[in-house]
């Protein structure tokens, strides 16, 4: 069985085509790329923006051509919004999310071989540590919480993931246990909106204490600012550097009327303040973001209020978007700016942030940093610091093992060094096949 899987968009969506690969144990898949042929290729597609469904349609084409005879899957937000155009692409079958604990139930039947429980998620929240992990060595997402029912103006997100829901803690800290078995080092927490996480009588703070106890590291996905609280900055701090100091918190634009017409439930000065005390609390602390350019009715004067307040935050890396109108959304209907103007706005913005992350990132030359060995590449190691940097190293490292390096150089985001010392070796063997045989 030769199988090809392609994931687009969030790392919800990576963290359930990783749990698949080990509920589908059974059709001993040999995973191959998109190109060199395959019996089965299951696409989970992404419909956050119109730019996001070409890119589905196109890897939807794409897999027909080169697997003229594959069962083609497809799952996701697209497949949630347009099942009837996703079958007009060439998909064999099509499941939404809303039935997305059906693929492997759906794949097996089509190869003749039983879905039972064994093959079959127990609810929604299913993941790689209840039926191993085939394609992660070192990292594993761990999927806690799905949905949304704010309803920020731009975004259909609620429409294609539904009413927020959240796994019980004692799930998923059996699961974390799981990974951490198979010789997982790093367990990301992930969730449509994870800040929102109910499933522990403590909330997400309780949740990433209790993992930490168990002797994982942990990462957070991108999380709300507005639920980021300072149970939760104090939980990083107490345990950092095993509980990331990074967080990824979410701003969109840098004008408080804009937040308040696009349905943000939070002003700048509160983002700001935020910020300042996760500087405070955290240790090492590293802030990402998100930025969209161009939302409907953004003035010149208002974007330039976002590059000013990206430079007083100095984030260590920000993600720019230029806004595309969402067909049934709100914003979709109000007056739009001009696109060359977005796409200019977009530049700007990313030509600052690269300034921003060289200023920060600069005086990390000559320190020794604590990186995250995930894998190898030729001769060089590569991984990421607990800050959230890539790192690129020479020398004698593995897969697993938490090493010191030197950082010697820069390139891009990429931190260059080579490796001092091991700080951590690997709690267990590692060398998991790609697929059973």
């Amino acid at each position: 069985m030769r199988a090809a899987f392609r994931t687009l968009g969030c790392k919800v969506n990576q963290v359930e085509t990783e749990a698949l690969l080990g509920f589908l144990k059974a059709l001993e898949p040999q995973v191959v790329p998109l190109e060199e042929g395959a019996d089965l290729v299951v696409i989970n597609t992404c419909a956050v923006t119109t730019s996001a469904e070409a890119d589905a349609r196109k890897e939807i084409r794409r897999a027909r051509r080169a697997n003229p005879k594959a069962f083609i899957v497809v799952t996701g937000c697209y497949a949630e919004l347009s099942p009837e155009a996703v079958r007009e692409l060439g998909a064999d079958a099509v499941v939404p999310n809303s039935r997305k604990a059906e693929l492997p139930k759906v794949i097996l039947e089509h190869f003749g071989l039983p879905a039972d429980p064994i093959t079959t998620p127990p609810n929604e929240f299913w993941g790689a540590g209840e039926r191993g992990l085939l394609n992660s060595r070192v990292r594993a997402f761990l999927k806690v919480q799905d949905g949304c029912q704010v309803g920020c103006a731009y975004c259909i997100i609620p429409r294609l993931r539904g009413k927020e829901r959240h796994r019980d803690y004692r799930d998923a800290l059996a699961e974390a246990e799981a990974l951490l078995g198979m010789g997982i080092q790093e367990i990301v927490l992930t969730g449509v909106r994870l800040g929102s996480y109910r499933g522990h009588p403590k909330g997400l703070a309780g949740l990433v204490e209790d993992l930490y106890h168990l002797g994982a590291k942990v990462r957070l996905s991108s999380i709300e600012p507005e639920d980021t609280g300072e149970d939760l900055l104090r939980v990083i701090g107490r345990y950092a550097p095993a509980v990331r100091p990074h967080l990824h918190l979410s701003l969109q634009t840098g004008s408080d009327r804009l937040l308040r017409l696009m349905g943000r439930r939070y002003d700048k000065a509160y983002y700001q303040n935020l910020v300042a005390r996760a500087y405070e609390l955290i240790p090492g602390f590293a802030l990402t973001t998100d930025v969209i350019a161009g939302l409907p009715t953004e003035t010149e004067e208002e974007h330039q209020e976002t590059l000013a307040f990206l430079e007083a935050l100095r984030p260590s890396r920000v993600h720019a978007f230029t806004y595309t109108p969402r067909p049934k959304t709100r914003a979709a209907s109000m007056p739009q700016v001009p696109l060359e103007v977005r796409r200019r706005r977009t530049r700007e913005i990313i030509a600052l942030a690269q300034a921003l992350a060289e200023a920060r990132i600069r005086p990390k030359l000559g320190e020794a940093v604590e990186v995250l060995v995930e894998r190898r590449q030729g001769d060089h190691a590569l991984g990421h610091t607990p800050d959230y940097y890539e790192a690129r190293l020479e020398g004698p490292a593995r897969p697993g093992e938490t090493v010191w390096a030197r950082v010697e150089g820069v390139e891009g985001y990429t931190l260059l060094g080579r490796v001092v010392g091991v700080k951590e070796a690997p709690k267990a063997p590692l060398e998991l096949p790609l697929a059973p045989r």
